[in-house]
Parts: structure tokens; C-alpha cells; sequence
């Protein structure tokens, strides 16, 4: 026994937690590429956008701050300069206003630091607002749901399957002893219940090593379809493959 299978498949996952708000397709409905198939609730993400960029504000604040910090301990080293030159001030305070210049420059890189940091968060939490809404990665049609609105879910979730419209495989596995017989280029065919005729296919992949679960060797074939049984075949349906 083999089964249909789609030659390219994706779970539609969210990049980070949150809770589903809507989950707009069902099992065998068609989507097309960039088609929104579910949303996350955006609440808290705006909460979160709106704290990471009240702090990136007042961090690029503190920047200008210690701008101007640093500015003034320069005039002010200047005009030590100037007084110890002329013998109104001791040589340590000429000292002390460079120390008063370094600990300024120090302060402003780590404000500089603060604020990229900052600006990074609000950058992430924008990023991850704009993602709220989940989209089909190619044309196809939805082969399972995973979630319904209302659940909570993690990072890397999966919200739907998606099996990508177009070409489709046979894929079946047989004992060891078998496979021999059946190497890439072998005409098998493969007959599905609910399709009139048989299939003809042809071996392209044969797995090397068994399958750990069925200790069977696991085969991929590409189906020789036309258009009418093209359209009565889905991913999932069995098939009886005989060579």
C-alpha cells in the first residue's frame, strides 16, 4: 500500500507566542499565495510597540543629554588650560577637568549603546506587529488545522498545514528484499479507489537505509497523470502499487 502525496507541503507557524484571534480556513480549502489564513492577537503587541518606543525616545534623550555633557566638559578644559596657564589654578584641577572630559565621553557611549538597544526592542516589537497576520506560503489547499481562535500558542506553532498546489507524489515503502527490484526508473502503478483507472508511475527515490518504525524501505515514484484524474486526486488518499 502507498499513499498520494503532495511534493511540497508547509505548516503556517507564528514566529513568536501569542493568542489566535482568527483562523480563516478549514481542511481542502484552497488558498493562494500571501493569503491571510490566520491572525494573532495584535493587543499586546501594540502595548509592547508602544513601551519599546516611549523607551528608544527617552534614550535618544539621554543621547543628547550626554551630548551636551560632554560638550561643556570641553569648555570647561579649555578654560582650565587657560587659568593654569596664567597661574590662577593648580595643575591638578587642568587634571581633573580631563578626567571630568573622559568620564563625559564615557557616559555618552553608553548612552549611544542604551539607545540602540532600545531602538532595536521597538524595531522587533514593529517587526513582530506586522506579523500578527499569517499568510500561505505558496497556492495550495489547507490539509489540516492545527489550532482554533482563542488558543495560546508558542513560537513555531503550527496553525495549518498547507500542501502546495500542482505536482503530486506516490510514495509506498516495501521489504528490504523488495527494493531491489525497484530501482529509480521501475514503471509501477498505483490504483486508487475512488480514481477509475490505474496510475502509471515511475520510481524516482529510493531511501538507502530502512525506516526505523517500519523497518521497510521507503520509495518515492512521480505519477504520469492527465488533467481529469489530476483533478479527482488529493494528498492523502491510498493506493494499491503493484510493479
Amino acid at each position: 500500500m502507498g499513499v498520494i502525496a503532495a511534493a511540497e507541503s508547509a505548516d503556517v507557524v507564528p514566529r513568536f507566542a501569542g493568542v489566535l484571534s482568527a483562523v480563516h480556513v478549514r481542511p481542502g480549502d484552497r488558498v493562494s499565495a500571501g493569503q491571510v489564513v490566520a491572525e494573532l492577537d495584535p493587543r499586546p503587541l501594540e502595548e509592547e510597540m508602544r513601551a519599546a518606543e516611549a523607551a528608544a525616545q527617552r534614550a535618544q534623550a539621554e543621547v543628547r543629554k550626554a551630548h551636551v555633557d560632554v560638550e561643556d566638559a570641553r569648555r570647561r578644559l579649555t578654560l582650565q588650560k587657560g587659568a593654569v596657564a596664567s597661574g590662577l589654578s593648580p595643575a591638578s584641577a587642568l587634571e581633573e577637568a580631563r578626567l571630568a572630559v573622559e568620564r563625559a565621553r564615557a557616559a555618552e557611549q553608553s548612552a549611544a549603546q542604551d539607545a540602540k538597544m532600545a531602538r532595536s526592542r521597538a524595531n522587533t516589537a514593529r517587526d513582530h506587529l506586522a506579523e500578527t497576520r499569517l499568510a500561505a506560503p505558496f497556492d495550495g489547499t489547507v490539509a489540516l488545522r492545527f489550532r482554533d481562535a482563542g488558543a495560546t500558542i508558542e513560537a513555531r506553532t503550527p496553525i495549518v498545514k498547507i500542501v502546495k498546489q500542482g505536482e503530486l507524489r506516490l510514495r509506498f515503502a516495501v521489504p528490504p528484499q523488495r527494493a531491489r527490484d525497484l530501482p529509480p526508473g521501475t514503471a509501477v502503478t498505483a490504483t486508487v479507489e475512488t480514481i477509475a483507472t490505474p496510475i502509471a508511475a515511475t520510481v524516482r527515490r529510493v531511501s538507502p537505509a530502512l525506516d526505523p518504525a517500519s523497518e521497510l524501505i521507503l520509495i518515492e515514484a512521480e505519477l504520469t497523470l492527465d488533467t481529469a484524474t489530476a483533478a479527482d486526486l488529493r494528498p492523502g488518499l491510498g493506493a494499491a502499487v503493484r510493479p
